[in-house]
């Protein structure tokens, strides 16, 4: 009976052993409308490589960019429904999952890496943004960059009342919206598509854009680069809450470490195409323009009412807490 009840044992030991070995993999689904060469979302490709070829077998990744699930509402959506697991959200587009994330796109307000990076370290400010949208079935793991912002235009931009004669374009967002309207320029609404036609037939001027990105796309149609440094562009990288909490804790942790290592280089290698970026403008033609100190503070005291505008939208304290960090960054 003894030598009968150990083989047993042993046998339920190697069914035990085999349904680990045959146990599927975590799917791991993410997506972005833009595509991997972009500065911020070949990250994407670093975290599906490192995760398929380092997780035994545990974690089956895959990455789909370039608009294959779609635009960015349309991704943010099937994260928070469970069909994608994660989902890069754009700065401007994160508020409408939920409104605390309107302090990215405030102009002005957190408009340096340096803010950025204190922030992440800033615990308490940090889970208070990134948990927030739970509310929709989301988290925030993370964020990289994709440049810091300035004007991208076919005349130059020195004072606003050049700004104030141009026809400016922009997205249908309300932050961006409100950005412009601010400046008291009424802008053309349009789809990123449209941009490098509309700049050679001229029916816009320019748009609002990172450095990193017009060296790649514009500097061909936009000749004048006015350095406003009014916004940091930012990927939020959105994993739905149900599938995390529901992980097995060690391929959370494994996934979590793969997502914080590979934005940490994402981060740094924007900061970097930043830091290159205007000697390489120039050399494509464009001219860099830099304001005096005072037509800046024209550029910057326009965006206070915006502040005000959406105060009570992202919260007041919420806002405030930003607003006194900000000014210690």
């Amino acid at each position: 009976m003894g030598r009968l009840a150990n083989g047993a044992l042993v046998a339920l030991g190697l069914l035990g052993l085999a349904g680990a070995a045959w146990a599927s993999p975590v799917t791991f689904q993410f997506a972005t409308f833009i595509p991997p060469n972009e500065p911020g979302t070949e990250v994407g490709l670093w975290i599906e490589k490192e995760l398929n070829e380092t997780s035994g077998g545990r974690v089956k990744a895959q990455y789909f960019h370039s608009g294959q699930m779609g635009d960015a509402i349309e991704i943010a959506k099937k994260a928070s429904m469970g069909t994608l697991q994660a989902a890069f959200s754009p700065s401007t587009n994160t508020p409408d999952l939920d409104p605390k994330y309107g302090i990215a796109t405030l102009a002005y307000l957190m408009n340096s890496y340096e803010k950025w990076e204190a922030f992440r370290q800033e615990d308490a400010l940090r889970d208070e943004l990134f948990l927030s949208p739970r509310s929709k079935g989301l988290r925030c793991l993370d964020f990289c960059y994709f440049g810091l912002y300035g004007l991208a235009t076919t005349k130059p931009v020195n004072t606003l009342t050049d700004l104030r004669a141009m026809k400016m374009r922009t997205t249908q967002n309300r932050y961006p919206l409100a950005f412009w309207k601010a400046f008291g320029v009424n802008p053309v609404t349009m789809a990123w598509g449209d941009v490098i036609p509309a700049l050679r037939q001229g029916v816009i001027d320019g748009t609002d854009q990172t450095r990193n990105v017009v060296r790649l796309r514009l500097a061909d149609v936009t000749k004048n680069f006015t350095a406003t440094d009014h916004m940091v562009g930012l990927f939020f990288f959105m994993v739905n809450e149900r599938w995390w909490n529901g992980l097995d804790p060690e391929i959370r942790e494994l996934i979590a470490g793969v997502v914080e290592r590979n934005f940490a280089k994402a981060r740094q290698q924007s900061m970097e195409l930043t830091q290159t970026a205007v000697p390489e403008l120039e050399k494509q033609g464009v001219t860099i323009i830099r304001l005096p100190a005072d037509e800046m503070e024209r550029f910057k005291a326009t965006q206070r009412d915006v502040w005000n505008q959406f105060e009570g939208e992202i919260g007041k304290d919420f806002l405030a807490k930003v607003k006194a960090f900000s000014e210690k960054h």
